[in-house]
């Protein structure tokens, strides 16, 4: 069994359980104006479990931090880690939300969802707290937490819900500073004991996340057991009608040295050019998808074997079956537009007017984020930071 069992109450310092809640549907009404929305979905939601606070009169929030500022007087102190991730990630978040303009209630959900579930699991407030593989493997400054946007190719700034928003999470103690296995953390939060009625967890969504657990980690005795080395990123898609979609990312530890023994057993290391493996994978997830896998492999090791390409990541959507993706992510030793092109479409076999589409979408996409690249035959730099230069490789004042 793993070293740290998880025990779900340890997160927050009063710890009370949240009712089981089996619908997302809001029930509480309210009188229409901001603050009292707020105050009935932070009802609903809670149904009670803590006693919650008020908002001062004359209410005067921060721009596009109405939701936020109000369920800053509303809700309760949980931990030092909760507050001190309230104030620094979930502000950005509720930013997000606001900007992307979702329904007031949408906000206050997804919010008050990460107050409770996530604050706690966001690990103690210093990295020199943290143990073991401190820095995150998936982020430039190492920090475990990651925003997005989804945004639509025919969206106006101006529509309600114009972008989708998500984010995602490596989870660490909050005093002890270890991870914690993200498998286990994903069980809870789509059970009935955890997801507060907001996060979609229908019937048969979640096969996929534990076929490829069990097929990664074949040994694994319980999805609590941390397996040494591995990151785990939790992803949640936030929709505007207040449900989450979450999503699961793996990246396995790096090979052992030589005479070492790990402690588990794992089917394949990151930072490898050996895909052979997936096919497996793909026809445990279902047989439709080994015929793709099998041509991406073959071209890794074949057309695309000077990109020189390796896989580092692995991850599912939790959703049904037919809806659902095994996503694949690799590193390439070759940053040309041209060569980024052929290596995306598989050397061409991957063709079609939507393919068409999405590579000029990315070649768009690519001469603003490198602006400097003047044809597709330039390597782009390898470093951090880019001058800010226009199109004509002139510096910005």
């Amino acid at each position: 069994m793993s070293l740290y069992n998880i025990d779900w109450q340890a997160y927050w310092k009063d710890g009370p359980q949240l009712p089981v809640r089996r619908s997302p549907q809001l029930q509480v009404l309210s009188d229409g104006t901001l603050v009292q929305e707020v105050t009935a979905v932070a009802k609903d939601l809670l149904c009670g479990a803590y006693e919650l606070g008020t908002v001062s009169l004359p209410f005067e929030p921060t721009e596009n931090l109405e939701v936020y500022d109000a369920l800053t007087m509303i809700l309760p102190t949980l931990s030092e880690q909760s507050t001190f991730y309230w104030h620094r990630a979930a502000r950005s978040l509720a930013s997000m939300l606001a900007t992307a303009k979702y329904p007031i209630r949408a906000q206050a959900s997804h919010l008050i969802f990460w107050w409770a579930r996530l604050g706690g699991l966001m690990g103690p407030t210093s990295i020199e707290a943290r143990v073991g593989e401190q820095l995150d493997s998936t982020t430039s400054d190492g920090s475990n937490l990651e925003f997005s946007w989804a945004i639509p190719q025919d969206t106006d700034p101006s529509h309600e819900s114009n972008r989708r928003v998500r984010f995602c999470i490596d989870a660490f103690h909050p005093e002890r500073g270890h991870r914690i296995a993200g498998g286990a953390i994903l069980d809870y939060l789509w059970s009935p004991e955890g997801n507060m009625g907001l996060v979609k967890n229908e019937p048969g969504s979640k096969d996929w996340k534990d076929i490829l657990e069990n097929w990664l980690f074949p040994d694994l005795k319980s999805t609590e057991e941390f397996v040494e080395g591995n990151t785990y990123m939790i992803a949640f898609d936030l929709e505007p009608s207040g449900g989450i979609t979450l999503k699961i990312y793996y990246i396995p530890p790096h090979l052992p040295a030589p005479g070492t023994q790990p402690k588990n057993r794992v089917a394949t290391y990151r930072v490898t050019d050996d895909l052979e493996p997936f096919v497996q994978l793909s026809k445990r997830l279902h047989p439709s998808l080994e015929p793709a896998c099998k041509m991406f492999v073959d071209f890794v090791r074949g057309d695309g074997k000077e990109s020189h390409m390796k896989w580092f990541m692995v991850a599912v959507d939790v959703t049904k079956r037919e809806k659902n993706r095994l996503k694949v992510y690799v590193l390439s030793q070759r940053t040309t537009l041209k060569d980024m092109i052929y290596d995306m479409t598989l050397g061409g076999k991957i063709s079609g007017p939507q393919i068409d589409d999405a590579m000029a979408n990315f070649s768009k996409f690519f001469a603003h984020l490198f602006p400097y690249v003047n044809d597709s035959h330039t390597n782009i730099q390898l470093q951090n930071e880019i001058d800010d230069k226009d199109v004509n490789g002139n510096v910005s004042s």
